[in-house]
């Protein structure tokens, strides 16, 4: 019987693979920042809205598990790696439009895998202000809606108009205004797709965007562990007292390593992966860290990063 039902998956698998030409047990620390993570096994990088649509309408037909994400950049896969078929959004861009509003704003439609740091560059060649907070912030526009992606200085939710989802149950595109999303701390609860946005930007001086942009730009490679492979923030702050950074540093944390994940040492927020670590390694690290905070503090760190993909027993989710 389990060699039957094994049999039967493998040929779905296949039947899906074949049709779209997909990647088939493809190492997924190939598509993170935080280079880590087993295979999956499917892999589709769709390169329009209709192959989406295409794709998941027939990975419903087959009873076949999706997982999605975009650009990499805030996710933590598993060594075993995600069953079923993994899609990444990064390629479904299109040229990034400006829509009028009035005299001193505008409106850009962006598909969910522009990366962040192109729509910022065409906001400042465009005299456009509103994302200079964003300076540095990696990934895929559509991640950084999902995440709620920010800085002390802003977050995305400030300048989304709406956003376009794709229903997963009926494949039809549905717009959703700022008013009816439910934003919160590093999170946006929403179903569907995210396969474009709406943001609001006002006209400004182009010297003082740039300015402005060039001056986070800086502060974020002189703070932040850039030339190492991680996550972002591994942790969320807490709603009060000392951010999450500052605990894990007053708890002498720092340079802290399992194998070659470590604690990093320019800022305390940051586990990176400093030549070979693997999932299990970052998390008994994170293990570790809200161990210690928890002791020290009285205080529960909560992850930032989202975790995906199939786990050894032994092993804590985050």
């Amino acid at each position: 019987m389990i060699e039957k039902k094994y049999s039967k998956s493998v040929e779905k698998f296949d039947l899906l693979a074949e049709k779209f030409n997909l990647l088939i047990d493809e190492p997924l620390k190939n598509y993170t920042s935080f280079k880590v993570g087993g295979p999956a096994d499917l892999l589709a990088l769709p390169k329009d809205q209709q192959e989406l649509k295409q794709l998941l309408k027939e990975a419903s037909n087959l009873d076949i598990r999706v997982t999605l994400f975009g650009g990499g950049t805030n996710i933590l896969i598993s060594d075993k790696g995600i069953r079923g078929l993994v899609v990444i959004t990064k390629r479904l861009k299109s040229k990034i439009r400006i829509i009028e509003i009035n005299l001193n704003e505008k409106s850009l439609y962006v598909e969910t895998g522009e990366r962040l740091s192109t729509i910022c560059r065409f906001a400042i060649r465009h005299s456009l202000s509103g994302l200079e907070f964003a300076a540095g912030i990696p990934g895929t526009i559509g991640g950084a809606i999902i995440m709620n992606a920010g800085t002390s200085t802003g977050n995305i939710s400030d300048i989304v108009q709406s956003i376009d989802i794709l229903n997963q149950d009926t494949l039809k595109i549905e717009t959703i205004e700022k008013k009816d999303l439910d934003f919160s701390y590093r999170h946006l609860n929403q179903s569907g797709v995210i396969v474009a946005a709406k943001l609001i930007l006002k006209s400004a001086d182009p010297k003082k965007i740039e300015a402005t942009f060039q001056h986070n730009l800086n502060y974020k490679n002189a703070t932040q562990p850039v030339c190492f492979a991680s996550a972002g923030c591994f942790f969320k702050n807490p709603d009060h007292g000392m951010s999450a950074g500052e605990l894990i540093e007053k708890s002498e944390l720092k340079g802290m390593k399992i194998n070659d994940a470590m604690v990093s040492r320019l800022h305390a927020n940051y586990i990176v992966n400093t030549n070979n670590a693997r999932c299990e390694d970052i998390l008994l690290l994170q293990q570790q860290i809200q161990d210690t905070v928890q002791k020290r503090y009285q205080i529960k760190l909560e992850t930032e990063v989202r975790m995906e993909g199939e786990q050894e027993n032994k092993t804590k989710q985050v």
